[in-house]
């Protein structure tokens, strides 16, 4: 397989981030949700003030959402994660977009 040498310098860019971005612990496909409720105990802080709140990862699997607690200490890991994922989507397409341009512009 060739190198990345011969690509444009714009693909070269974007390939080598996906490269860099997959060689790093932890991609996830998922998002976060923040759960705000009122447990109902009338002496509590919520009733008057804020309510409490728990975090969700939300994720797609076969059609159906499922969510799952997040304990505070896996936060910044998984919020890590998703942000890895989503880049290397976006670069995905930007890559997609550039062979898409290169094929409708062609020369004939």
């Amino acid at each position: 397989m060739a190198g990345r040498a011969h690509l444009p310098a714009d693909e070269r860019r974007a390939v080598s981030r996906i490269h860099f971005l997959l060689t790093q612990p932890g991609l996830l496909h998922a998002s976060l949700q923040v759960n705000r409720r009122r447990c109902g105990k009338k002496r509590c802080r919520c009733v008057t003030g804020k309510p409490h709140t728990s975090l969700y990862l939300s994720v797609l699997t076969k059609g159906r959402q499922h969510h799952f607690g997040v304990p505070p200490s896996w936060e910044a890991r998984l919020r890590e994660w998703i942000e890895r994922d989503r880049e290397v989507r976006k670069r995905l397409l930007e890559i997609s977009r550039m062979y898409r341009d290169r094929f409708c512009n062609r020369v004939e």
